[in-house]
Order: structure tokens, then C-alpha cells, then sequence
């Protein structure tokens, strides 16, 4: 399971939602996640796996939706839920590895339609794992 993206924000393929802070626009200039998926796929039957952080330390949206209570939902609109379906629909991961779960409830970061579209509808849902980091209150709940 690689770290696809920490609390820092900064995302290891082209994201169109990191705002110049990824790894093919600062850095290696390589979309990491694509050449580590293509190597293990090719040469082995490991599971390939992504982990995600929910929130980023310093993503003024984040910042703003804590500032209004979590009462709104622009961080989870346009930075949150764009990545994790580019980051399914491209790279096809077998583990889905969330994080960042004790700083909102899943109802604000929506997790249970993000979970019903994975498992019913996405082109991974036959394979896909995840873990139970998908908002405080959620850990240790399902299995």
C-alpha cells in the first residue's frame, strides 16, 4: 500500500485537484503511482494498494470548512471526493487504505455514498478492500 497522498497534500500522480503540488509538476516530475501499479502488476500477483488522507494540514478549504463547523462541505466538493475517484477510475487499486478519520465525522466527509458508489459501481468493485478510517466514529465498526 503506498501513501498516495499524506496530511501535506501533496499527491504522488497528476492530480487535477493538487494545485501544481504533485509529484509530475514539483519533484521527480514522474506519476509514481502509475510506474510502482504497472511494476507490481507486471511482475508479481501482490495486491496493489493506495493510501489517502482525508484532510491536508493546510488546504484553505479544509481550513474553511473547520472554521464554518463542518456545516459545509467545499474541501470534501472539490478537493476530497474528485481524488479518490481519479485515484480509482486511473489506477484500478485493489486496497483503498483511508486516513485522517479523527478530524470529521463520515457524514461530513460523505464516506457512506463514497463506500456504496466503490463497492456497487466502480470499476474495482468485484476487488476492492478498505479499511474503517472513514470518519471518527467508524474504526473498529465493520468487521
Amino acid at each position: 500500500v503506498l501513501t498516495s497522498k499524506h496530511h501535506d497534500g501533496y499527491t504522488l500522480w497528476p492530480s487535477k485537484y493538487s494545485f501544481g503540488w504533485n509529484s509530475v509538476d514539483v519533484g521527480p516530475k514522474r506519476d509514481i503511482i502509475k510506474e510502482l501499479a504497472s511494476a507490481v502488476r507486471s511482475v508479481s500477483d501482490l495486491k496493489f494498494g493506495l493510501y489517502y488522507s482525508l484532510f491536508e494540514w493546510f488546504n484553505r478549504m479544509w481550513i474553511d470548512d473547520k472554521l464554518h463547523l463542518l456545516l459545509q462541505q467545499h474541501y470534501v466538493d472539490y478537493k476530497v471526493r474528485p481524488e479518490q475517484m481519479e485515484l480509482v477510475q486511473e489506477y484500478l487499486p485493489e486496497i483503498l487504505w483511508s486516513d485522517g478519520d479523527w478530524e470529521a465525522p463520515a457524514k461530513y466527509w460523505r464516506s457512506e455514498e463514497f463506500i456504496a458508489w466503490l463497492y456497487n459501481e466502480s470499476p474495482v468493485r468485484e476487488t476492492i478492500v478498505t479499511n474503517d478510517r472513514w470518519g471518527f466514529g467508524t474504526a473498529c465498526m465493520h468487521g
